[in-house]
């Protein structure tokens, strides 16, 4: 069996699945034109992530308000991976299921991000802090399969470099993100930036909803759980789907736990204020804006092996160099360094991923990459919590730096019978 190919369904699986199909790809082209799609996911994920990247710059006033250890930031980091963890793969079920309905469930997933970000505002102490922000946490899983299964639909040609851009749109929500939220804590306090937070993203369903509203894909209407499932099972057996999980999963555990402590190092160990605090991230994000398409781009022409591994090597690099930089110029130009290579992976390993796979499975497979991606991403947040009380936050970045440098290795030496 060639390493680049899915291994045949069983049969009745490979009928339901494709028996079931709701649109063929001539109505689907027909159906929205390619500039709205984009622009409406590029725009929806940029917002999507203004309140994933705003959650980490409140977080350390969540932390000096209430009180918490460094361990008990990172519980609540670990709470939120792991509820988006278990909500990926019902995600990807629901977005196969109901392709015919993406607007919907799009603009659902803003909707409730917003209300449990108004809830969190009101929370009183520990437990409910833990619990909205793993509703949010859950309800953000939702948005991946359904976007990025049109888009990898739509533009098979140009995956890479339409994922990645769809990716950018993140990167800008992160950026700006900081920005904003840091801004407001200027001037209110974190449970007013909450309670405010719930009038965009109720903007942002609406909007999402109306332009979406049409959008259909190949995919699997009569799809029930159990075939679904087996045809989790049948992807889980492909040899190149399985190197992309597992190297997913370290990059993941990178994300998790220098997106939870870069702001803590920054806020509370170095002493800057909040507003230079998201001056930093906010510089990391800009570089990912600019370097991921780019990626995208090159991983379409030259392969995602050749662009992937190198990444993943400058991403260690540049990890160890934040936890030795000192502060000032020295340690932000070793932030934006390593933004431009930590940010674009995701997308790059989105693709590689649907590469392998056909066309109506590409939901499950987004909802698998994410889905595996936060199980790993899920415990370090907490083992890095215990290393920053331990040893040190600056310790943080260098565990990140060793996953970085384990998945290069993984990705490198399972893919060489790539064609891509």
């Amino acid at each position: 069996m060639p390493y680049n190919k899915l291994p045949r369904m069983p049969q009745e699986t490979a009928k339901e699945l494709m028996t079931a199909q709701t649109t063929s790809a001539s109505t689907q082209k027909a159906g929205t034109p390619p500039w709205i799609l984009i622009t409406t996911l590029v725009a929806g994920h940029a917002v999507k992530h203004v309140y994933n990247a705003g959650f980490f710059v409140i977080l350390p006033e969540i932390s000096r308000f209430f009180g918490f250890s460094n361990t008990a930031i990172g519980t609540i980091s670990t709470a939120r991976s792991v509820t988006g963890s278990v909500t990926n793969l019902p995600a990807g079920f629901l977005a196969d299921r109901f392709s015919g309905h993406w607007g919907i469930i799009l603009g659902l997933c803003m909707t409730v991000v917003g209300v449990f970000s108004f809830l969190m505002g009101n929370a009183e102490g520990y437990w409910m802090l833990m619990v909205t922000a793993a509703v949010v946490s859950g309800a953000i899983s939702f948005w991946h399969p359904s976007a990025i299964a049109a888009l990898s639909q739509r533009f098979p040609a140009r995956r890479g470099f339409v994922i990645a851009l769809h990716g950018t749109g993140g990167s800008i929500g992160e950026a700006v993100g900081p920005i904003l939220v840091g801004s407001l804590l200027l001037i209110i306090g974190w449970q007013t930036v909450l309670h405010l937070s719930i009038g965009p993203a109720l903007i942002t369903a609406l909007v999402v909803w109306l332009l979406m509203r049409n959008v259909k894909g190949e995919t699997a209407s009569n799809l029930t759980v159990a075939g679904y499932l087996r045809s989790v099972k049948t992807l889980v057996r492909n040899r190149a789907l399985l190197t992309i999980l597992l190297t997913t999963g370290c990059y993941s555990m990178v994300q998790g736990s220098v997106a939870t402590f870069l702001p803590v190092y920054l806020r509370l160990e170095l002493g800057y204020s909040a507003l230079q605090m998201t001056a930093f991230v906010s510089a990391a994000q800009v570089a990912g804006i600019v370097s991921q398409p780019i990626l995208g781009h090159l991983s379409d022409h030259y392969g995602r092996r050749v662009v992937l591994a190198p990444s993943l090597l400058l991403l260690g690099i540049g990890l160890v160099a934040m936890g030795l930089a000192p502060s000032g110029w020295p340690l932000l130009v070793a932030v934006t360094l390593t933004g431009a290579f930590q940010f674009p992976l995701m997308a790059l390993f989105l693709a590689s991923a649907m590469d392998n796979v056909g066309a109506e499975v590409q939901a499950t497979t987004v909802s698998l990459v994410f889905g595996i991606g936060t199980i790993f991403g899920s415990v370090s947040p907490a083992i890095a919590g215990y290393l920053a009380d331990t040893i040190s936050v600056q310790a943080v970045f260098f565990y990140a730096a060793a996953l970085a440098v384990t998945a290069s290795t993984l990705f490198f030496a399972r893919t060489r019978s790539w064609a891509r």
